[in-house]
Order: structure tokens, then sequence, then C-alpha cells
């Protein structure tokens, strides 16, 4: 694996970190909340809502992680949009403590706290977690990965449930199938959601997966979104979604935690290589060709 990636650096005449940062900085809206909440506010004057996810630093003690997520909750509740916080079970370290802790202020303050996917060894605590918060009453969502097989039964589980569902192609292969088709996964999610689901976010760029699942979920009559990406090229995906007459939303992740998750599956998942690559050439694109 390591050869791969040293090949692929070399092509890019950039250093394998060196080339993850870059690639980071396509998705990275801001360092500090100020920035993002900016951003947010020109983006809201263009009719698009937004979502925040605060992306930890490699290391970082859950203590931060947690300040930085009421920080984000008490400044998305003074901002009084439809939008909520995204949230990484595991960079809290799992604890149940804490994530009381944000429950309380995200119904103190309405806002919905969504659940990201991460590593799918993470998937069954990060359950029982939504769980224990649904006996509080709380708004909460959670995101389903179509690289994994058990992704359609988790959408049966998250639409019992009434959740907010995020649908994403996925970062992390299935443990055991790394071949699953993103696209055909994504298709089967939706089947589930489809007329069951309290509300789902398509969340590509993918124009043809986006489609297909705003057609379904509109013939069901479920209440949908379009969620975008923030640094990705975004304008025919907007006209898509005012074709199907559905809100776009983008994701605006702030922090510098893009990079230590990538370094991390390098060494799992060699192929990661290729994308950050891929992100790297095209970051300034996708930023010029964004709006």
């Amino acid at each position: 694996m390591g050869t791969f990636v040293q090949r692929l650096s070399r092509a890019a005449k950039v250093p394998v970190h060196a080339l993850a940062r870059r690639a980071a900085k396509s998705y990275i809206a801001g360092t500090r909340l100020s920035e993002v909440m900016g951003l947010a506010e020109r983006l809201a004057a263009q009719g698009l809502r937004t979502a925040l996810g605060y992306w930890d630093a490699v290391g970082a003690e859950p203590t931060t992680v947690s300040n930085a997520y009421h920080e984000a909750l008490v400044a998305l509740g003074e901002a009084r949009r439809d939008t909520y916080l995204s949230i990484k079970y595991p960079s809290l370290g799992y604890s149940e403590e804490m994530l009381e802790s944000l429950l309380r202020a995200a119904e103190r303050l309405e806002i919905r706290l969504h659940f990201d996917a991460m590593g799918p060894e993470s998937v069954d605590r990060t359950w029982e977690a939504i769980e224990a918060a649904l006996k509080q009453d709380a708004d909460i969502g959670c995101t389903l990965p179509a690289r994994w097989r058990r992704s359609p039964d988790d959408a049966d589980w998250a639409a019992r449930r009434g959740l907010a569902v995020r649908v994403v192609k996925g970062q992390w292969p299935d443990p055991t199938d790394a071949d699953v088709d993103p696209r055909r996964g994504f298709e089967a999610i939706i089947e589930r959601l489809s007329g069951r689901a309290r509300m789902v976010a398509v969340a590509t760029h993918d124009l043809r997966t986006a489609r297909a699942a705003l057609k379904r979920l509109s013939d069901a009559g479920t209440p949908a979104s379009l969620e975008l990406l923030y640094g990705l090229p975004m304008r025919r995906q907007i006209h898509l979604a005012r074709e199907f007459g559905v809100p776009t939303r983008i994701y605006l992740p702030y922090g510098e935690a893009y990079l230590p998750y990538c370094l991390a599956q390098l060494k799992r998942n060699p192929r990661m290589a290729w994308w950050l690559l891929r992100d790297a050439m095209t970051a300034r694109m996708g930023r010029a060709a964004a709006l």
C-alpha cells in the first residue's frame, strides 16, 4: 500500500501529507466558527440553507470537541435559521454525559442534532446513543452511507424512529464487501425511506443519482432536500433541486479534521490516495464554480 500511495504522491510531485492538506482545503469552509457563520449568512441571502459540522483535529480531547459543539449550537440558535449541527459521536469519546449535555442545549435552542457517519465500527454504539436520545424526545438525524450493505436495514430502523436521514455515497467501504456499488446502494436506501421517512436529505453531487432519488421521494410524497458539500461545484445541482421544488442545503465543515480522518483510513483503504489526488487537483476549480 505504501508504494501505491508514494507513486501517486510522486505523480503529483507533492508529499502525501501535503497532498491530503491540499485536498482538505477544498472542503473546509473555515477554521473558526465566526468564519463559517459569516458564510452561512451569505448563503442564506441566496436562498440556500446550511448545516454546520465541526471537524476536530487528530488527538483532540473530547472536552474540546464538546465545547466546540456547544459554541456552534449557541451561534445557530442566535441565527434562527432552518439549520442543524452535525456531530461525530466517536470524537466525544462516546461520552454519554457529554452527549446528554449537548442534547439538552439543542432542545433548548431548538436545533436538530445530527449524527455523522464515521467508520463502520462506530455504527452500533452510535445507534445505541440515538435510541437513548429519542427517549428524551430530541430532534435527531443520522447519516446512512450507500457503500455499506447494512444501510438499507438501517434505513428501516431510522424510518421507524422518525429520524431525519441524510443519505451519502460514503467515504468508508463496507468492511465485509469493499465492492458495493454506491449508486445501487444509494437507490436501495432511498427505496426503503420513500413513503416512510420523516425527512430525507439527498447528499450527493452526482446529478444522475440525485435526480433518481428526488424523483422517487417526490413520487412517494416524502419531504426531501438536496444537500451539497461546500467547495464542490453546485450550480447544476441547485437547478435540479429547484426543478423538483425542494430546498438546497450546503453542508459547511469547519475546523481541520478531514486530514487526520483521511490519513487514518489510507492504511486500510489505499484507493483513498487517488481520491486525495483528485480532490487536491480540483480544489481550485471547485471553489471557482461553486455558485
